[in-house]
């Protein structure tokens, strides 16, 4: 009798056991993956870019603020990145078939320089 009382409160102790350990495994993920977001929301913002006449308005989506142009999307890439060293725009809305254009000379140019 004491055998089995001695090995279920092995098996209860090492139930609490992984779950203390499997608890702390998935704090520390989330924590983690809070540090990750809190980043990338740091780091990312959001752009429209507007064509007018040939040449491409950048503006903050937030605050439709003045950000750059450019006569293509490797300027306004460029042009960005003197602006904003810390930071990486993303096109976030705007006029749906420049938005489909640009992005494909996005993916053009991310191959060119890979």
């Amino acid at each position: 009798m004491e055998f089995i009382f001695g090995i279920l409160l092995g098996i209860v102790i090492a139930g609490i056991l992984i779950y203390l350990y499997i608890r702390g495994l998935i704090i520390s993920v989330m924590r983690e993956l809070d540090e990750h977001i809190e980043r990338a929301a740091n780091t990312l913002m959001p752009v429209i870019i507007e064509r007018e006449n040939g040449v491409l308005f950048c503006y903050d989506k937030q605050d439709k603020q003045f950000i750059c142009q450019g006569a293509t999307v490797a300027e306004i890439r460029e042009a960005f990145g003197r602006r904003f060293p810390d930071k990486t725009a993303y096109l976030d809305g705007g006029d749906e078939e420049l938005v489909k254009e640009l992005r494909e000379e996005l993916k053009e140019l991310n191959v060119k320089l890979d």
